[in-house]
């Protein structure tokens, strides 16, 4: 967590990675960061400070919960520390409509004079489309310095649309803190190409009252480095959050990430592990499984899987909801299925006779964000 980073950049980052349905399983990532950070707050001067930012998450196609705390020491001495914990659920997707139910709650504390909590909840309803959608929510709650707790309520719109490896974001909010009031209008963009990650928000504050006005903008580049290490470098301005407590201000910041291996669940709805690479499957029926796609001219798509010897062959992919999906047997070695996928880029999985799910030959192989792998096709 960057310092003063906006609650609204985590809750929607979430809620955007679980919509677009990537998760391919429940899965248990944990991490620490150690860097050192400059920060200006805005009516002071600017201060150099370390910190360290553990994090842990738990993620799967229906959930998430995340926790993550903030140790800033100053060069002056003082230290400030963060707490958050979000928690998301999202019902059964529908051909176009899913629900979500987010809760969060934090805590944070500077030196001996400031400290602040908040509990809030939103609801959404998300409009699912091929490689894009849109949502609109609620959020109500309490925030509190150091006193009774003043009342949450906010209102929210927003679009994303994915592209190849871009993801767009955009939306819109009105949030009342007891007596303050403000507009958010913001956008983000993420993009991912190799080791290297990015993410860019841009965003101005309006018809406010109390809680600031102006333009903001953040970006962090996360670079990998080797299995469990990265790089992440961000910076930028960020707005006064009356919710958590945060002043408005700058900050440049340097940290080196270590990353545990993830713990990989296995509950019998898990739709894609264990994953294992069919190179080191020699022996088994399914490391002979190929993919080949045959779109129509009336919008269907033919999934056919050549298995040599199967007598169960099941799909899973971001166009079923990493659901499994059966093949019907067709001919000896030869199984189908026929699906109406977007145009596009995608990725699969095929798994055999209920064994492990895998990468398919006559697909280009590609790490998944859990560290799995997956197939990638086009349709055209």
């Amino acid at each position: 967590m960057t310092p003063g980073k906006p609650a609204w950049v985590v809750l929607v980052g979430a809620a955007c990675s679980l919509v677009s349905a990537r998760a391919p399983a429940a899965q248990t990532t944990g991490t620490v960061d150690l860097g050192i950070s400059t920060v200006r707050y805005d009516g002071f001067l600017a201060s150099g400070a370390a910190s360290l930012t553990p994090a842990v998450r738990w993620e799967s196609p229906r959930g998430m919960v995340s926790a993550h705390g903030t140790y800033l020491r100053f060069e002056s001495g003082h230290r400030s520390l963060q707490g958050l914990v979000i928690g998301s659920i999202f019902t059964p997707a529908t051909s176009h409509w899913r629900g979500e139910l987010t809760a969060s709650t934090g805590a944070s504390s500077y030196a001996h004079f400031a400290s602040f909590w908040h509990a809030i909840a939103e609801a959404r309803v998300h409009l699912l489309g091929d490689n894009r959608g849109a949502w609109i929510g609620a959020t109500g709650g309490l925030t509190s310095y150091g006193g009774p707790g003043r009342p949450v309520a906010a209102a929210a719109i927003g679009t994303w649309a994915r592209r190849g490896e871009l993801t767009f974001l955009g939306s819109a909010s009105r949030t009342f803190v007891g007596d303050t009031a403000y507009t958010d209008l913001a956008s983000s963009v993420h993009a991912r190409r190799g080791s290297l990650d990015l993410e860019a928000d841009l965003g101005a504050r309006a018809w406010s009252r109390g809680g600031g006005r102006g333009v903001y903008g953040e970006a962090n580049a996360t670079v990998i480095l080797g299995e469990r290490t990265a790089l992440v470098v961000a910076g930028g301005r960020y707005p006064t959050d009356p919710i958590r407590g945060s002043i408005a201000g700058r900050y440049l910041s340097v940290a080196f990430r270590m990353r545990r291996a993830p713990l990989r669940s296995l509950p019998a709805r898990d739709p894609r592990a264990p994953l294992v690479d069919e190179r080191a499957s020699s022996g088994s029926s399914s490391s002979g499984a190929r993919l080949e796609i045959k779109p129509d001219s009336g919008g269907t798509t033919h999934v056919v899987v050549r298995a040599l010897g199967a007598t169960l062959v099941e799909i899973a992919g971001d166009f079923t909801d990493w659901q499994p999906v059966g093949l019907r047997h067709v001919e000896d070695d030869v199984w189908e299925a026929v699906l109406r996928i977007s145009s596009g880029l995608h990725r699969v999985d095929v798994r055999v006779d209920g064994g492990n799910w895998l990468v398919p030959s006559g697909t280009t192989r590609t790490a998944d964000d859990f560290e799995g792998e997956a197939g990638i096709f086009v349709v055209p």
